[in-house]
């Protein structure tokens, strides 16, 4: 009878180990896939065209259409009148978008 409970615990003890490993792996994994979209950022270059023509701050993002709001939210000098500029490799000018999600070329 002491065998037996020496067996179950031994078993116990080697479910206990493996959920703890896959579990830690797990974690791993999922911190690996989110690094991966880190990588998909995109900087942009803030402008407050009615002021200058000076750039107000560059910020990273990771949805174009977000550009032209985050830096209207993150530059008090822009004031709702900012637009975000990146450079793209298929145009020879920058590309902008306003905060109405209008895009031109600058």
């Amino acid at each position: 009878m002491g065998r037996g409970r020496l067996h179950m615990k031994v078993s116990f003890l080697a479910i206990f180990v493996a959920t703890a490993l896959m579990s830690l792996m797990m974690i791993m994994v999922t911190g690996f896939r989110v690094t991966a979209y880190a990588d998909q950022s995109i900087s942009v270059t803030c402008y407050n065209e009615e002021k200058s023509s000076l750039p107000v701050g560059r910020v990273a993002i990771f949805d174009l259409a977000q550009a032209a709001p985050t830096c209207n939210s993150l530059y008090y000098d822009c004031k709702g009148k900012c637009i975000a500029c990146y450079q793209d490799s298929d145009y020879f000018d920058n590309v902008c978008t306003d905060m109405y999600g209008n895009t031109f070329l600058k």
